[in-house]
């Protein structure tokens, strides 16, 4: 009567079954199993597909919360942008803002929030308005080429326009192979004028 007394339903003994939780073990060790997995499945969706079309999901929901409607395209660039372009019907010009500012706005705020769910991973979006900012880049490289020339015949110093960082660095690109002019850029801010100076041997 007493082992009786002593044995589980499983008929394991009591002071076994104390001693030894095989039951919570195992429950322990499908959690870290489940855990493990879960990590594992997380990390595999990470992937470039998947970034560019959040990006381009949290673009749109941004320019749909400021009561435009709009069409959002993605891509993922060669230097590892992702692109976003948004054509709208009537909407561009306010889209845009006075010099980009508000699309500049717009790139801001979808960084910052790709930046928040991916705190570990460098992510850059580039928000666009039918192909404006492209255009605007293709010019701003054409007249950077104009002006370093006349600077490097003139060895005098030229004023570019009031750029962003982003588009001082790609100026600085597009100059650099000619060896003739250096850029720099003048105050703070948002935009900072850019100057291209001829390189002399003084220099």
């Amino acid at each position: 009567m007493e082992e009786t007394k002593n044995t589980n339903r499983n008929g394991e003994n009591l002071n076994q079954a104390q001693t030894t939780p095989s039951s919570d073990l195992t429950d322990a060790n499908q959690q870290a199993a489940i855990s493990d997995a879960q990590s594992n499945k997380a990390s595999e969706e990470i992937t470039p597909e998947k970034i560019e079309s959040e990006a381009n999901q949290i673009v749109e929901k941004i320019v749909t919360l400021m009561g435009i409607k709009v069409q959002a395209r993605s891509k993922l660039l060669e230097d590892g942008t992702y692109y976003v372009n948004l054509r709208t019907r009537r909407s561009d010009g306010l889209l845009i803002g006075r010099r980009g500012s508000t699309i500049l706005a717009i790139q801001s705020v979808a960084n910052q929030i790709m930046k928040h769910r991916y705190p570990n991973k460098p992510i850059e979006v580039f928000v666009d308005v039918s192909g404006y900012r492209k255009k605007h880049e293709t010019f701003l490289k054409k007249k950077a080429l104009a002006v370093a020339k006349i600077v490097a015949d003139t060895k005098k110093d030229m004023a570019l326009d009031l750029l962003t960082d982003k588009e001082l660095r790609m100026v600085e690109a597009e100059l650099a192979p000619l060896g003739t002019v250096r850029v720099h850029a003048i105050g703070t801010g948002a935009r900072k004028t850019v100057i291209i100076s001829p390189i002399t041997n003084e220099s």
